[in-house]
């Protein structure tokens, strides 16, 4: 599986929701921002750089042949990531992904342990992967996507208007009832604490003054 169609797909993907999209060959450029050498450090040879929305990425294949190898391969997409995190935004960089395209020479399940784990190590940025399934590839895609930031279920939903979202109304009154204050003394003291002007002594006052009022 090449890089080619991960790349294609996060771009539809991208556009889909309205978002900017594009290459960023400096990405994977062999050379840091404002330099002329070339880095001594292993990287990768199929790496594709792109912009998706406020998000710059990594894309690149992987095969798993081995844990070891995948290892080595995982190094030289983070000494990758290192250059291309010169060329993006301040803002941009805690954003950065390397998301990958797998092939494999076993089954799926010998190998999910182990993407799992490199999932999870967020060394140097965030990284996703997509195992491919070629007996349903778009199935397989969108699993992955729902994994991203691409990922947007709200919009898959039917809106509710007028939702009970929460019942805080009378809250602050039922609570101060609840420890003692009679109903027009709770009343009282938060329409005090609503109109509060910065002077703790005159609430206080006013505070004991409402208590003794409404007994």
């Amino acid at each position: 599986m090449t890089p080619d169609i991960l790349r294609d797909k996060l771009i539809a993907s991208a556009q889909r929701i309205g978002w900017f999209a594009a290459i960023e060959t400096d990405f994977v450029s062999p050379k840091f921002r404002g330099r002329q050498d070339a880095s001594a450090a292993s990287l990768p040879e199929n790496a594709i750089g792109l912009r998706l929305g406020a998000y710059p990425a990594l894309v690149a294949p992987i095969a798993l042949k081995s844990s070891e190898e995948m290892q080595i391969s995982l190094k030289a997409l983070h000494n990758q990531m290192v250059i291309a995190r010169s060329y993006m935004r301040a803002e941009e960089v805690i954003n950065a992904h390397i998301m990958l395209c797998v092939t494999t020479t076993g089954s799926q399940a010998d190998w999910r342990g182990i993407i799992d784990l490199a999932e999870r190590d967020e060394t140097v940025c965030r990284k996703v992967i997509w195992m491919p399934d070629t007996d349903d590839l778009d199935a397989s895609y969108e699993h992955f996507l729902a994994r991203t930031f691409l990922a947007q279920p709200w919009r898959s939903l039917d809106a509710v208007l007028n939702a009970p979202l929460d019942h805080n109304q009378g809250l602050a009154e039922r609570i101060l009832v609840r420890h003692g204050l009679s109903e027009p003394a709770a009343g009282r003291w938060v329409e005090l604490a609503d109109t509060y002007k910065d002077d703790p002594d005159g609430l206080i006052s006013q505070l004991v003054a409402a208590r003794g009022d409404a007994e």
